[in-house]
């Protein structure tokens, strides 16, 4: 059963729900600066942040979150991947180990410099004066919309930029790693999907899954740093695993159910992938949040070498 949380602080960044005793969902508030929801979770002795946001400000309301809802500071923090969205606010936890799978890593390390001009105050203001422009342009609330949340996230960014730095993980896992505490917690990883190397929180006891991005709710997901074929075949590993609930990387909290709209999404895009022309986004799609991703999406799927 899914409820608010009554005695979790207040956010501007997540709303906090109870997936079950001692397991919290934060989720990303839509106006707000997270971006990904996160997940809160009492080991037993210990404290686990799964995924820290994408803004100091988000990742000190996961941290005061934790405190209030179990007594303690964090004891340790995990990423699901890379992308800043999921890691930026690492260093609010820095203080403690931050768990992540060895390839996340090597990735972020790879990555660094070009992710930390992604966040330097010259080119946030660059950024920024193109989406004003673009956002003067645009003649319709539903054209302005996208603009106005860009801007608000980049003007979050730009105002904590002097103290942004990426954080690497510092504890790093293969396969399978245990946690400690009573809740037979494990973080997992079956390789690529969403990206190179994905990681996932299955808290075994409690039929609790934390998916990060392989899972989303009511939105499209991106394909554009993953491998969708290998993809589909982590959605068979997670359906092996049969949590009860999926805590998604974006949007509401979701069941096995979730699991098979998202297979059903990437078999879709890899078949109108093969095909010519430029197909509309399939009705049962329309509804969902972020629709331009769909043709980022069938351009990245398109884009990507085909094995023969």
């Amino acid at each position: 059963m899914r409820t608010d949380v009554p005695h979790a602080p207040p956010s501007e960044h997540y709303s906090f729900e109870e997936v079950s005793p001692g397991i919290t969902l934060a989720r990303a508030r839509p106006d707000g600066t997270a971006l990904s929801n996160a997940g809160l979770v009492d080991l037993g002795g210990s404290t686990l942040v799964f995924d820290t946001g994408l803004t100091l400000r988000a990742a000190r309301d996961l941290r005061a979150a934790a405190r209030a809802l179990t007594g303690r500071s964090p004891s340790l923090s995990a990423n699901s991947h890379w992308h800043l969205d999921h890691i930026l606010g690492n260093q609010v936890f820095d203080d403690r180990p931050i768990h992540a799978t060895r390839r996340t890593a090597e990735i972020l390390l790879e990555k660094r410099a070009e992710l930390e001009a992604e966040v330097r105050p010259d080119r946030l203001r660059a950024d920024i004066e193109q989406f004003e422009s673009e956002l003067r342009a645009a003649t319709s609330p539903r054209g302005r919309a996208p603009y106005e949340a860009v801007l608000r996230i980049h003007r979050a960014l730009l105002a904590e930029a002097a103290e942004l730095r990426i954080t690497l993980p510092t504890t790093l896992f293969e396969g399978e790693l245990r946690l400690p505490g009573e809740r037979d917690a494990r973080l997992l990883t079956f390789g690529s999907g969403h990206t190179e190397s994905d990681a996932m929180l299955f808290l075994a006891r409690d039929r609790v899954l934390f998916a990060g991005d392989l899972v989303v709710t009511g939105t499209h997901p991106n394909l554009v740093s993953g491998d969708p074929v290998h993809w589909l075949e982590v959605l068979d590993e997670i359906d092996r695993l049969r949590p009860e609930r999926v805590a998604t990387g974006h949007g509401p909290l979701g069941t096995l159910e979730s699991v098979a709209e998202v297979r059903d999404y990437l078999t879709t895009l890899l078949e109108l992938a093969g095909e010519p022309g430029d197909p509309p986004i399939p009705s049962r799609f329309r509804h969902w949040t972020e629709p331009d991703q769909f043709r980022t999406n069938l351009a990245s799927v398109r884009a990507r070498p085909r094995v023969a």
